[in-house]
Parts: structure tokens; sequence; C-alpha cells
């Protein structure tokens, strides 16, 4: 079990995340506590990959100053099943990304594997918990040393180069969060 601890800097928050090899992959569980225009909230959620890091299936739950919500995915052979219904256009995606936090981004640099100098294009299933949205994001992922990445999302040309730990996890995500511990 790997334990990790993520300071947000832009919410306010804390993360506490746990990673569990399981026999078919990986079990990811976190909670988040931070603050979101003046309102408090708490997110746990949870995370199944299979053994390369591709998204099985997530559940993630959220309170805002008590305003309850909750979102849950299921990849079935190459559809996705979010909140219940089939998303065709989410149809062949491996990743999820949750915008309060770095582990997300962990998926693609682990399953991906790139060498330096090397990219890779993805499709991810974005959600943004806290404007609660959940739509198709095309981000690109680069390898440019050892233990940087430049994050890019083709959509927003939003960019930040990451930094991480030897273990493949976010170390730095420059103004967003820190690895603590």
């Amino acid at each position: 079990m790997k334990i990790l601890l993520w300071r947000g800097l832009i919410n306010k928050s804390w993360e506490h995340c746990t990673v569990d090899t399981t026999d078919s992959g990986f079990k990811i569980a976190s909670e988040i506590v931070g603050n979101y225009e003046s309102n408090t909230y708490i997110v746990n959620y949870l995370i199944n990959t299979d053994n390369q890091w591709n998204t099985q299936d997530f559940e993630i739950r959220c309170d805002i100053q008590g305003e309850l919500k909750q979102f849950y995915g299921k990849k079935n052979g190459s559809d996705w099943l979010i909140n219940g219904q089939i998303e065709p256009y989410f149809a062949g995606f491996n990743y999820i990304d949750i915008s309060i936090t770095p582990l997300t981004n962990t998926l693609p640099i682990k399953r991906l594997a790139l060498n330096v100098n090397e990219s890779q294009d993805i499709n991810v299933i974005y959600i943004d918990i806290l404007n609660e949205s959940i739509k198709p994001v095309r981000e690109r992922y680069t390898k440019i040393s050892k233990d940087q990445y430049q994050y890019e999302n083709l959509e927003s040309a939003f960019a930040s180069a990451i930094l991480i730990d030897r273990n493949g996890m976010v170390k730095t995500y420059p103004g967003h969060f820190e690895l603590v511990a």
C-alpha cells in the first residue's frame, strides 16, 4: 500500500490517498477536504484500474456545504456507463481526470511509460466535481525528462510541467498541487 498526502493550492485542499495493489490491478481510495468559493467541501473517491492503470470503474461522493452529489462510472467492454447510462462519446476511453486531484494525472503517466521527448495524445473522461460537469477531453502527455512530464489540455490550451516521484506519482503540479508525504 502506498499512502500519499497532497496539498491543493487553488482550492485550499488536503488530499489523503491510498493506492493498493489487487489481483486485477490497483484500488485507489481518497478523501479531499477543501474550500471552493467560500464553501467547504469533502470529496471521497474510489478508482479501480487494471494492471496497466486503465480505469475500470470509479465512484465519487461529494458534500459541498451539506449538498450531496454522486458520480459513478463503469467500463463495459469499450463502453462506459456513467451514472447508470451508456455514454457513447466515452467509448474506448481508458482514463478519467478528476479536476481536484493530481492522482488522475498519474494514471496515464504510469500507463503510457513514455521515453524522454516522446508524447502521446489521450482521451479522458473529465470530471469537474465542483462545477458538476462530465465531458470528453483530449489531453497530451510529453515526457521531458526522467522525472518530468508536460501536461496539455488540448481543448483549453492549458499546459503545465508535472514533476513525478521515483514511483511515477505526481510530486509537484505547479500552482495546483504539492505532494507533502
